[in-house]
């Protein structure tokens, strides 16, 4: 019996199958690495389903998860990952303790860059590098009872609404013999300084030359001068917001309580809060939200949540694949920064298909102001001083503004 011959390019091919699984079987698994991530507070329990999802995918490393709530701010940069605002990052930047994720991002095929927002990407640099990844957007929008519009048989608040709108609707809805006002102009905090800033901009006025790259304030710009007088009409001219007297005999916390108790039909605060998520309790009364009504211009004020890598992370490259996988994600109570996840289905399901159409239109429109303004402290300050001096009543615009533009430059 003559021996088997086989062609040589069977051979060849065997020879080569068997030294490829050879080189398979002696690939290392990899070694068990933890990282730990610090996220917001989240009662909703996606972060431990994110995890889990996350280790099927890459089990060799664990994910330890803290809440924001319990960790100082100072000792984030000890953890793996952690996200913190578009306000707040560049602190992280000055101090070295975050890791720069241009590199990252370039070679991450899977990462679409362009799918996000450019505004909220935009955020997250500085000297031309990427140092965070964006991860949700909160806008301020104006949100209103339903229950108190079917009352007065007032329409709802349209996306497409401007200054006479949102005054015909305030005035429609205010009711003085019931103590009900049509909005609850903020009179406190920081709120009282979001509110007449984005009146500002959506006048055509502006408080610095640049919002991106500031160099001098303006506070003494006509239209912010007329601006600031619509915003005084609506207590002191159409009686449909409270003044400050109002408002501490309205009681405290105001205009929360005022909320609560349906004194108030429209207010204004940020998306995550909408329908007393992330109160003490969710509101037992119908609820909508609207995008903020525009005037000469289109214009409302955000704040994005950025996913960083801090420098001192011995596991940069599991820290990245943790960070990847969770950009992919819709962030709990806010907007997602990626176009795809804002325009899905799954988005519209979560949030309601109403509100999610507004909260878009909000974004659209939404001004992310550069963390560079907060250096201006003096203007800032001057500032809001002259919006409270405009709340209380005892200054006109045109002068309250023009003495804070003298104070800003001094």
């Amino acid at each position: 019996m003559q021996p088997l011959r086989f062609p040589r390019a069977v051979l060849s091919a065997a020879l080569l199958v068997a030294m490829l699984a050879g080189c398979a079987a002696a690939v290392p698994t990899p070694d068990p690495v933890t990282i730990t991530f610090v996220h917001p507070d989240d009662p909703t329990g996606s972060y431990e389903q994110w995890v889990a999802e996350f280790q099927e995918q890459y089990p060799y490393i664990t994910v330890e998860l803290e809440s924001r709530n319990q960790v100082n701010t100072n000792s984030l940069a000890d953890r793996d990952v952690f996200t913190v605002s578009s306000f707040d990052w560049p602190g992280f930047l000055a101090s070295q303790s975050i890791r720069d994720l241009t590199g990252f991002v370039e070679l991450d095929e899977g990462l679409d860059v362009g799918d996000f927002y450019p505004s909220a990407l935009e955020a997250f640099r500085g000297s031309g590098r990427q140092w965070g990844v964006p991860f949700g957007v909160d806008v301020m929008m104006v949100h209103y009872n339903r229950d108190l519009f079917d009352r007065y048989s007032v329409p709802y608040p349209a996306s497409n609404w401007d200054w006479g709108d949102f005054l015909d609707t305030a005035l429609g809805v205010t009711d003085p013999a019931a103590e009900v006002y049509g909005y609850g102009v903020q009179h406190e905090g920081e709120y009282a300084i979001f509110e007449p800033v984005m009146m500002i901009y959506q006048h055509g006025g502006r408080i610095f030359d640049s919002l991106t790259a500031p160099t001098t304030p303006t506070l003494d710009d006509p239209l912010n001068i007329e601006a600031m007088a619509f915003y005084a009409s609506l207590m002191y001219d159409h009686g449909v917001a409270p003044t400050p007297e109002d408002a501490r005999r309205m009681g405290r916390p105001y205009p929360w309580r005022s909320v609560v108790m349906g004194n108030v039909a429209m207010w204004t605060t940020f998306y995550s809060q909408r329908g007393g998520l992330q109160w003490e309790r969710e509101f037992d009364f119908g609820w909508g939200v609207a995008p903020m009504p525009r005037d000469a211009a289109t214009g409302t004020l955000a704040q994005a949540e950025g996913l960083f890598i801090s420098s001192a992370s011995e596991h940069p490259d599991e820290a990245w694949l943790w960070l990847s996988f969770l950009s992919k994600k819709m962030a709990p109570f806010q907007i997602p920064a990626r176009r795809s996840l804002a325009e899905s289905d799954a988005f519209e399901q979560a949030a309601g298909a109403d509100v999610a159409m507004a909260a878009r239109t909000a974004l659209t429109d939404s001004i992310l102001v550069h963390p560079a303004i907060m250096g201006f402290e003096q203007a800032l300050e001057a500032m809001g001083e002259a919006f409270t001096m405009v709340r209380l009543g005892q200054t006109p615009p045109e002068i309250a503004l023009v003495e804070a533009q003298q104070k800003a430059v001094r």
